[in-house]
């Protein structure tokens, strides 16, 4: 007759390792989306109000067109209110007929930095366009 008491033992602190980066990787996952999330939304309304600072002259005619130096101005400084987070950086770039903000974030994993892997950055990139309304 042979002794088996304690043969599972082995095997449940390997599951419970699995699981436990299994939950870490979940957690530095979920932080990503939500950091990503707040970048995207700072980059939208940073664009969106830019798109509003229209030429004055030209909106006096009917013409929406952008003021490209205001536009920059307001974009950045309303992308820089939107949800402040420290170590992002805002730059707005007017285009023919619209403006685009670009966020970039750190982003530290705290999981995946003990596994060797560094910050990583995010980048998101919002445009708006004037537009009748």
């Amino acid at each position: 007759m042979s002794d088996d008491r304690g043969s599972m033992l082995p095997m449940v602190g390997g599951l419970i390792f699995a699981a436990l980066i299994v939950l870490g990787l979940a957690a530095d996952v979920a932080v990503y989306a939500a950091t990503y999330r707040d970048a995207a939304f700072a980059a939208d309304a940073g664009a969106e109000a830019g798109a509003a600072m229209l030429a004055p002259a030209a909106s006096y005619e009917g013409d929406l067109t952008l003021a490209p130096d205001t536009a920059v101005d307001v974009a950045v400084s309303a992308a820089r209110a939107a949800r402040p987070r420290p170590g992002r950086s805002v730059s707005a770039v007017p285009e023919p007929g619209r403006i685009c903000v670009t966020i970039t974030q750190s982003h530290v994993t705290r999981f995946v930095q003990a596994l060797g892997i560094g910050p990583t950055a995010i980048v998101v990139t919002g445009c708006a366009e004037p537009r009748q309304g």
